[in-house]
Parts: C-alpha cells; structure tokens; sequence
C-alpha cells in the first residue's frame, strides 16, 4: 500500500519535470554566439527558388557617371576583431544561372565599359559591413535593354563565406530622357460635362512619363481637376529622335490618335512637351491640348 501511495505521488512529479524540461526546450532562443562569422552579399527579399539573389536600380540617362552601392556584410555575434578584405568577381555564369531560372526576364551582361567596381574592399575592424562602390555610365546603355551586373564574393581572407548569399545580380534598368516628373497645363474637353472635368486644368497637376524604351514613355493622363482618366489605359508618346515629332497613342484604345494639323512636339532646349490629341467619337467628345514640362526626376 505504501508503494502504491509513493507512485501516486513520484509519477505525477517526474511528468511535471519532463513537460517543464520540453516546454523550455521548445520556447528556448537559438545561441548564435558560437555562429562562425561569415561574409554575404545581403538582399532585402531572397530569390527562395534556388536562382541567384538580386538587387535593382533604375538609371537616368546622364553624360556623367551615376554612383551606386550595394554592401557586403560581416555576420557574426561580434563585430569583427582585425580588418577583413574581401575579393569580389563579376561571375557570368551567376547571370546565365539567373536567366536560365527566368526566361521572360532574360538580361544582358552590363558592358565593361559602361561601369567601374573595385574588386577588393575592406570590412574596417569593429565594423559589420562596408559599401562596394559602382560608377554606371548610364549614357552608354540602352533603355531597350535589362541589364545584369553579377557579383560574387570569391575570398573572405579566411572568413566563411556564405553559401545562400555569396552572389547577387544588381539589375540595371536605365531611363530615357524623357522619363520624369512634368507639370501639366492646357485644356481637356468632355462633352457635356459640367463636374469640373472639363475645362482648363487645375494648378499643380503633375503627371509621370516612364521610359517604355528609348524613344517612348507611358504617360497618365488627367482630366482638368486632376482626376484620372479611364478607356485609354496604356497612352504612350513616341518621340521620334530626328525630327522630335510625336505620337500619342493607346495600347488598348485604337481611337486615341494626335488632332490633325496641330505639331505635337518635344522641345529638347526646355525639356517641354506641345500635345494635343483625341479619342471616343472625335474631338468634340473626349480631347486633351495640353503642355508638359519638365520638372525633375522621378
């Protein structure tokens, strides 16, 4: 009996000490402070599908070289003791790795004339991270193409280096020179239309012309009170670079078309914009005369 009453009383306490141990175990946070350090090339969102990690910039055009950086990192519990040097490469087969995993996102090899990059930099001691600098030449690359500019981290001076972000493709887009912010003045007709859509347009109204290519920019239009315009989603000018003449056009309406006998134009000394063009059944229906000016970068 008085065995009995011993079980009664140790069998609960030993499954009281066994759940205590498992709930601690399972809450417990992981120890990083035995982590090895490591050297990695960070990104906000990993690629997660086995393809190389990337970053993005968006380019203008300028005659002067545009600065870009982008980190390699020191991860450890402490920052580093002594300076680490880090040897880089620009790693073509990261960027046939990158276009075999995306075909419909195919890029092309940055030209080696169109940036400079050091090869090596220096994570100072103390320190967990350190810029790598990039010099594009924007004015020698081609807003019809998507560039890729692959880099890997190839020596750490005795460092791991990461095997998960070893490498990164910066994707380099480059903007034409039409692309940017311009305010917008002129006219908008809608026919029978007394709510404040028809009419001079507002003060201030800016718009956004995106490159679309080398020659041409989405453009979002507005009625007069600054409201946005539907049925000619996709409105596109086309500038022609010779004669700078221009062509508005819908990528999803056929009827938006230039008014006849009016010079839609660029004027490249002021940056500015000379348009007028229609759609719906004809001008006197739904009709914009309007001027764009160049405000600044967007």
């Amino acid at each position: 009996m008085k065995h009995k009453n011993i079980l009664k009383w140790i069998l609960p306490a030993l499954c009281v000490v066994v759940l205590s141990s498992c709930l601690k175990n399972k809450n417990e946070q992981p120890d990083f402070s035995s982590t090895a350090p490591t050297l990695e090339l960070p990104v906000n969102t990993p690629a997660g599908d086995g393809s190389p990690n990337t970053l993005s910039v968006s380019l203008p055009q300028l005659a002067t070289p545009i600065d870009y950086f982008f980190y390699v990192n020191y991860a450890a519990a402490d920052a580093n003791p002594t300076d680490v040097t880090v040897t880089l490469s620009v790693d073509l087969s990261v960027l046939e790795r990158y276009n075999v995993a995306h075909p419909s996102d195919s890029l092309t090899q940055v030209p080696s004339s169109a940036y400079t990059m050091p090869l090596t930099v220096t994570i100072p001691a103390g320190q967990r991270k350190v810029q790598i600098p990039v010099k594009f030449a924007s004015n020698l690359l081609n807003p019809d193409v998507s560039y890729g500019l692959p880099v890997t981290i190839t020596d750490g001076a005795g460092v791991i280096i990461s095997k998960n972000f070893a490498s990164v493709v910066v994707k380099v887009a480059v903007k034409n020179k039409y692309d940017g912010v311009y305010t917008m003045t002129g006219n908008v007709v809608r026919e029978n239309d007394n709510t404040g859509l028809n009419g001079p347009i507002v003060e201030g109204v800016t718009t956004n012309l995106v490159t679309d290519g080398a020659n041409a920019n989405g453009f979002t239009q507005y009625w007069a009170n600054g409201g946005g315009i539907a049925g000619i989603d996709g409105t596109t000018l086309r500038v022609d670079p010779v004669t700078n003449k221009v062509t508005v056009f819908s990528k999803t309406n056929a009827a938006l078309v230039n008014l006849p006998g009016f010079d839609n134009h660029y004027d490249p000394e002021t940056r500015t914009f000379f348009l007028s063009f229609y759609w719906g059944n004809g001008p006197t229906h739904r009709a914009a005369t309007v001027t764009l000016k160049f405000k600044g970068q967007r």
